[in-house]
């Protein structure tokens, strides 16, 4: 009986070993890049996208333009355009989104039946067009010459992955498994077929992905920064929507710049915090002077979000506090002087037009 029992615990043993190396090799952030996003961005760029808010377009973006511009007919060209233009160009979160949730080529078959969002709403029908586009493209030949070259990229972010959400969860007095325990896996991609400074964040079941368009600097942390910080932020925000209210006659003063962008009470918050917090962690990880954290939330500031001041101001409250963000929260929105901050919207750029 002893020798039996003895066998077991051995067995237990085995087992409860096994099953701690599958934890530790399940891997946790990937990079590969993903064939769906790059037929989704390859279509919007081939539908009339030629906007980048850098002076050139990456060069891979460029190639696979000109590719898609010799194998498309005039005709496809303009039906595609046709269904772009119905859409809007700024919905490139959409396109991106939509494809997520959708299986591989090429069917691209709708795997989400319970997608809510208002963006995936105006897709409707986009999967087949997705499907036509995908053989009229030759889009598995592209993918294959590019998909390499596309890791590549990816991976020379592989080694700031874990070190940005340390930070953020630093920052923000979460747990710092935080992103461990509610996400199966973090996927990071960067697109070259986006335009340059834009991004966004998408969840999958319960997977994570940040997507970024492509950028000039050099890999880093602060990659991770903005579309991680809104897993934290978003709900603190959401969570408090009657203390939110107070920020409301700031809304009309933000859009004379964001024009439509970020245009409630939630998104004006949750938009304000993460750009605030982003910079603070990059210039902490930077080391840069404090003049230069200024000219980084001065540049949010212009383009229309109207707390970065007052939270650049006021966050090292909560730095010094021994609260975790979700509990300063209510003390940094309560404390906000509204008039104040009209007065110093409408005197700054009084005084940049002198």
């Amino acid at each position: 009986m002893k020798k039996i029992i003895n066998i077991l615990l051995t067995v237990s043993l085995i087992i409860s070993c096994s099953n701690e190396k599958t934890k530790e090799n399940k891997e946790f952030f990937i990079f590969e890049p993903d064939v769906r996003l790059f037929t989704t961005y390859a279509f919007m760029n081939a539908a009339g996208f030629s906007f980048d808010w850098n002076e050139k377009m990456h060069p891979i973006r460029v190639e696979v333009r000109t590719y898609l511009d010799s194998i498309l007919d005039s005709d496809y060209k303009i039906k595609i355009n046709n269904y772009y233009k119905k859409l809007g160009g700024g919905v490139f979160y959409g396109y991106g989104a939509f494809a997520l949730n959708t299986g591989l080529p090429p069917d691209f078959k709708i795997i989400c039946d319970t997608c809510e969002n208002e963006y995936l709403k105006k897709f409707n029908g986009y999967d087949t067009i997705l499907q036509d586009f995908y053989k009229k493209a030759k889009i598995d030949i592209l993918w294959e010459l590019y998909k390499d070259r596309l890791e590549e990229i990816n991976l020379q972010y592989k080694p700031y992955a874990e070190l940005a959400l340390k930070q953020i969860t630093d920052y923000c007095r979460v747990d710092s498994n935080y992103y461990h325990n509610i996400v199966g896996h973090f996927h990071y991609q960067q697109i070259p077929l986006m335009s340059h400074f834009t991004a966004f964040f998408h969840e999958t079941g319960n997977d994570y992905w940040v997507i970024s368009g492509p950028s000039t600097g050099e890999p880093g942390p602060s990659a991770f920064y903005h579309e991680s910080l809104h897993r934290i932020i978003n709900p603190i925000v959401e969570n408090n929507s009657e203390i939110n209210k107070r920020i409301n006659d700031l809304i009309p003063l933000s859009q004379e710049k964001l024009k439509g962008d970020y245009n409630s009470e939630t998104a004006v918050l949750c938009e304000s915090f993460v750009r605030t917090i982003d910079k603070i962690l990059s210039a902490q990880y930077y080391k840069s002077s404090d003049d230069d954290l200024y000219r980084m939330i001065e540049n949010e500031y212009k383009l229309g979000h109207i707390l970065s001041f007052y939270l650049l101001e006021n966050l090292p409250k909560y730095e010094y506090s021994s609260k975790t963000l979700k509990d300063y929260y209510p003390a940094l929105i309560t404390n906000i002087d509204i008039n104040f901050e009209k007065n110093r919207w409408i005197e700054y750029w009084k005084n940049k037009k002198q």
